[in-house]
């Protein structure tokens, strides 16, 4: 039976019953009384199949997912997720920063670059400030390593200036050239700098390149500064002294003119006496070569007697000097030859020599 016939009987079954005027509960009794069991059956069977139809819907409706809230539940949660992996990971960059900025000195090279300038010339002046601190305590390597430290992240001629001054602390002048150079290639006008290296060029004996800086400095500082000005005069003589010393040593000894020698040879008494054969024995040959060296030295060849007495003495050098006459002599005549050429080493020798063998000469 189709819903539209049990409508039907329903209508009818009323309509009859209006015609009647029975109640409400004569209605019922008579409906189910008039009512063939076959429609009830109908009627019951189609209630119950709408009100499954129902149910069923709210059913799929409640048990439906929420796939847009769920999604975006979800993408929420995966974006949450990935904020809080970046903020953790920025929060370990953060303190692991602010952790190598308390200690600069530990911080690597890549971290040194990621800084931007600013950041690194605040640190650098960090570290220098406490290599100041440790300089004037005394504590030079301490400061030096600071100061090392302070020029990896920035490269200022002061702190190359004052890792020098450490390094003249420890007399280490090699390296206060090297740290001055260094500082006066990136400002070439720093006089501090110009002095220290002064300084260690002294040291070293560099007198010419001592010189060089401190007069620098003079002309920068409109010698005005006195510590430039006193240092380069002091330099100026030192640098005189070594180079006239150093002349007179690669000088090949020479004799002056003969004139002056004459006139120096006049001055004593005679430059010595003559060996003089005896017994009919000869001279030896020491005695020989010095009677030569007299005979040359009153004609005033100077050169011939100076060779004919190194060869007399020579002779006697040979022997115990036993046979020989004119000992004493000979080294006095080659002394006062070496005095004359300022063989003054030489000289002195020679005449000890002398009074060795006659004390009374």
């Amino acid at each position: 039976m189709t819903d539209n016939a049990g409508d039907k009987a329903v209508q009818k079954s009323a309509s009859m019953l209006e015609k009647l005027n029975l109640n409400e509960r004569s209605w019922k009794f008579y409906a189910a009384a008039s009512i063939p069991p076959a429609l009830v059956a109908g009627l019951a069977l189609w209630y119950y199949s709408s009100r499954s139809s129902e149910s069923t819907k709210k059913d799929d409706k409640k048990k439906r997912p929420r796939k847009g809230k769920k999604a975006k539940k979800s993408k929420s949660a995966d974006d949450s997720a990935e904020e809080k992996s970046a903020a953790a990971s920025a929060a370990a960059s953060t303190a692991s920063l602010e952790a190598n900025l308390e200690a600069p000195e530990s911080m690597t090279d890549a971290q040194i670059d990621a800084l931007n300038q600013e950041a690194q010339a605040e640190l650098a002046q960090s570290l220098k400030s406490r290599g100041n601190k440790f300089f004037q305590a005394k504590r030079y390597e301490k400061a030096i390593e600071l100061y090392t430290q302070a020029l990896r992240f920035a490269k200022d001629p002061v702190f190359y200036s004052n890792r020098a001054a450490c390094y003249a602390a420890s007399s280490d002048h090699e390296k206060v050239i090297q740290d001055c150079t260094s500082a006066l290639e990136l400002e070439s006008r720093y006089v501090k700098a110009l002095i220290r290296r002064a300084q260690a060029f002294e040291s070293t004996e560099k007198f010419r390149d001592s010189l060089y800086d401190f007069t620098t400095a003079c002309i920068l500082e409109d010698f005005g500064n006195n510590l430039a000005a006193t240092s380069a005069e002091r330099v100026l003589k030192k640098l005189a002294e070594a180079e006239a010393h150093e002349r007179v040593e690669k000088r090949s000894p020479r004799l002056p003119s003969k004139s002056f020698i004459s006139g120096y040879l006049n001055s004593f008494r005679n430059s010595g006496e003559e060996a003089v054969a005896t017994d009919g024995e000869n001279l030896s040959e020491a005695d020989a070569l010095f009677n030569e060296a007299l005979s040359f030295t009153a004609l005033q060849e100077y050169s011939q007697a100076i060779d004919s007495v190194e060869k007399a003495v020579a002779a006697v050098e040979k022997t115990d000097g036993s046979d020989v006459q004119r000992v004493a002599d000979i080294y006095s005549l080659r002394g006062m030859f070496n005095f004359l050429k300022s063989n003054l080493d030489q000289a002195l020798e020679d005449l000890n020599k002398a009074l060795v063998v006659e004390p009374s000469h």
